[in-house]
């Protein structure tokens, strides 16, 4: 690769993305990074102080440096497609005490001859767009997994992602390793926490709390997911 053809492509491309508040940054065709955001320092937890111009995924001082293989294989991907290549990482983002999943997307940079000499990477949250969007009663959103609400216990929580999603209590029980008869009693006292007689009221009460846009972070498998 050569590093003039990039720096004539990427010169444009900077000063667009340096001050956006998605983590976008360059890399070259050898999957060494050329540039990233200050919102990408941030996603990655990469200090100010560090040097990454040049650096392989590996060489960086962060936790997910381990998946160095899975993202170079991620940028070969995108030099190869004519369009953006997606993946799902979920770690520590931010540096956050609980796993996340965010949406991590690829694009080829290509000169004016159609060669490709680094890749564009973009990273975002999950959106969450429910059905109920199209007749007005509710906004798209983010995916959570973590939530300010304590009236439900880490265990109670695992449960109602499940039921919200219309699980049955034996297919909810099968899923957390524990008995049916568990789980109906674990049901049955977070319906009168909320003073609440069935599952359409509850999950009434749940909306209202943003649960249904809620993953246990517990329950996220740490990594790269090609999609």
């Amino acid at each position: 690769m050569c590093l003039n053809r990039l720096l004539n492509v990427i010169s444009y491309i900077i000063p667009t993305i340096e001050y956006l508040d998605e983590p976008w940054g360059i890399k070259d065709t050898g999957s060494r990074h050329v540039f990233m955001n200050n919102s990408a320092r941030l996603y990655t937890s990469t200090h100010t102080r560090f040097d990454l111009e040049g650096k392989y995924d590996c060489e960086f001082p962060t936790s997910w440096a381990e998946y160095a293989d899975d993202f170079m294989m991620h940028d070969k991907l995108a030099e190869k497609s004519t369009q953006s290549v997606i993946v799902i990482e979920t770690d520590f983002w931010y540096n956050s005490s609980y796993l996340v999943p965010y949406i991590s997307s690829k694009i080829p940079l290509r000169n004016k001859e159609g060669i490709c000499v680094g890749t564009l990477w973009n990273a975002r949250r999950i959106k969450v767009v429910s059905p109920l969007v199209f007749i007005g009663e509710k906004k798209p959103s983010v995916l959570q997994t973590s939530v300010d609400e304590d009236m439900f216990t880490k265990a109670e929580l695992d449960i109602i992602f499940f039921l919200l999603k219309r699980l049955s209590r034996k297919e909810i029980a099968n899923c957390l390793n524990l008995s049916t008869k568990t789980i109906d009693n674990s049901i049955q006292n977070m319906y009168r926490k909320c003073d609440v007689h069935s599952l359409s009221q509850f999950e009434s009460y749940c909306r209202e709390l943003n649960l249904h846009d809620f993953v246990p972070s517990r329950l996220l498998n740490k990594g790269i997911l090609f999609i």
